[in-house]
């Protein structure tokens, strides 16, 4: 549609869209406008850089791309790695190479190790602090304690016990077993 057919002057000169009509019979009112005006719809929508970019890119193809490569002319990752590494890149690789080395070596050690701190830890585990103990006596006690509520309320019919509490009363019999195993 040519919009400015539609476009007309006044008395004095001055350009202007002349009232249409809407679908509900209204009127719109007249509309001055400047020279060079283009509605908001005739406008094209804004593309970024990026965007014009990415649409000239699929109409081309894929930059640098010349077709399948023959196998004569492929290199192996090792022969790439070479050729584009650059001195920093060739000095990490070989760090890394050595650390592997390193690590590989001091495996047996770490086997050693591991055994000798299996060793510490059942050396700490018998030898509890008395602090250790008295507190995990007083939170048995405590389960203790609230396993016996539970049950007197069962027994007097005011609480029916769901799944978790019924677990818990069943657990009564291990937690008096923990209590002797610590007196």
């Amino acid at each position: 549609m040519n919009f400015e057919a539609n476009l007309q002057r006044d008395a004095q000169g001055r350009l202007f869209i002349p009232p249409t009509q809407r679908p509900d019979g209204t009127w719109r009112p007249i509309k001055y406008v400047k020279e060079g005006y283009i509605p908001q719809d005739e406008v094209d929508s804004y593309r970024s850089k990026g965007k014009i970019f990415a649409e000239g890119v699929k109409a081309v193809g894929v930059p640098g791309y010349s077709g399948p490569v023959k196998q004569e002319e492929r290199l192996t990752n090792a022969d790439l790695n070479q050729t584009k590494m650059s001195k920093n890149q060739k000095r990490r690789q070989k760090k890394k190479e050595k650390r592997i080395n390193d690590a590989l070596q001091t495996d047996e050690d770490a086997e050693q190790l591991s055994s000798k701190v299996a060793d510490l830890n059942v050396n700490v585990a018998s030898e509890q602090k008395p602090v250790d103990v008295e507190k995990k006596k007083k939170n048995l006690l405590k389960k203790l304690r609230a396993i016996d509520d539970l049950q007197k309320k069962v027994d007097e019919g005011s609480v029916t016990p769901d799944k978790e509490q019924i677990e818990k009363l069943g657990r009564r019999k291990e937690i008096e077993d923990q209590l002797s195993a610590l007196t």
